[in-house]
């Protein structure tokens, strides 16, 4: 059960930074890598997305794991 909620408590964090992305603003923490370096608001509204994106798989995860405990005992 506590996986379950860990790994929940990540999905919401990564799916709420890249709400954060989506909205325009930029992250100071990626900013400094070459891959993130110049880009524009519209470059950090697609990072946003597809970190949001990428945050469902997250949660898909985690509720894999809640059938698993629930059913198993895991």
């Amino acid at each position: 059960m506590y996986v379950f909620l860990l790994f929940l408590i990540f999905g919401i964090c990564v799916f709420l930074a890249g709400l954060y992305m989506f909205l325009g603003h930029k992250i100071d923490m990626l900013a400094w890598r070459a891959a993130f370096k110049g880009l524009t608001i519209e470059g950090w509204k697609n990072v946003g997305k597809w970190t949001m994106v990428s945050s469902i798989f997250i949660f898909i995860i985690a509720f894999i794991i809640l059938i698993l405990d629930v059913v198993f005992g895991i």
